[in-house]
């Protein structure tokens, strides 16, 4: 891979990473350096079940009995929000494709409007790191709006505390859940790694440190080159 970066333009990325890797942190900077679009296939999903458009209505069936969304419904819902973003403008993919049949049916309606996939980022996080982040995360409650901080950052558990506050731990963050979902993460994310290497796209994103570095590291892959 370049070592200067990605250097077409209009950059049209994908995002992978693990949960707590920092997807949240990376991606506004690079919707906002580079006017990207942000595609959130699950989030668009559910808007179309709530217009209960056509779509939504038939995707509504599966979800309700927690299956799939079959990929014939999928194929039609990246058309339409491909066909809407302007030729002359990048995207990035946030949450989307999660496997291989997905990542080659995302290449394919992309090769139909010659606009293929410049990079695919995959942010780098050990599992214990993971682990130690969302495992320490708390939600500071009972003193007006709840907010999140770490349990390792004592003047924040302190300041919560001084509010009368109480620190929770959601649910999703206790570690037998983040292994869970660590493992289903890799079970899926490995072979579509693998493909995105062999095609010569991906480019590994150091997550470590604070978000600012992060965000720096993201935006020099991106950079063109010179």
């Amino acid at each position: 891979m370049d070592p200067r970066g990605v250097s077409a333009l209009p950059p049209r990325l994908v995002l992978i990473g693990p949960p707590g890797s920092g997807k949240s942190t990376v991606t506004p900077a690079l919707l906002d350096r580079f006017g990207l679009a942000r595609i959130a296939t699950g989030e668009r999903l559910r808007a179309e079940m709530t217009a209960g458009s056509e779509l939504g209505r038939a995707a509504a069936t599966f979800v309700e009995r927690g299956a799939l969304v079959p990929d014939t419904l999928m194929d039609g819902l990246l058309r339409t929000i491909l066909d809407a973003v302007p030729h002359g403008q990048g995207f990035l993919f946030d949450g989307y494709p999660r496997n291989r049949h997905q990542a080659e049916l995302l290449d394919a309606l992309l090769a139909e409007r010659g606009r293929p996939l410049t990079a695919v980022l995959a942010l780098q996080l050990p599992d214990a790191e993971i682990l130690r982040r969302l495992g320490g995360r708390r939600l500071c409650t009972g003193a007006g709006e709840p907010w999140t901080l770490h349990i390792d950052d004592g003047d924040a558990v302190a300041r919560c505390r001084a509010q009368g506050g109480t620190l929770v731990q959601r649910d999703d963050d206790r570690p037998e859940v983040i292994s869970q979902r660590l493992a289903v993460y890799h079970a899926q994310t490995e072979p579509l790694l693998a493909y995105y290497r062999a095609s010569g796209l991906l480019h590994g994103l150091d997550a470590t440190g604070d978000p600012a570095e992060v965000q720096a590291r993201a935006l020099a892959l991106v950079r063109p080159a010179q």
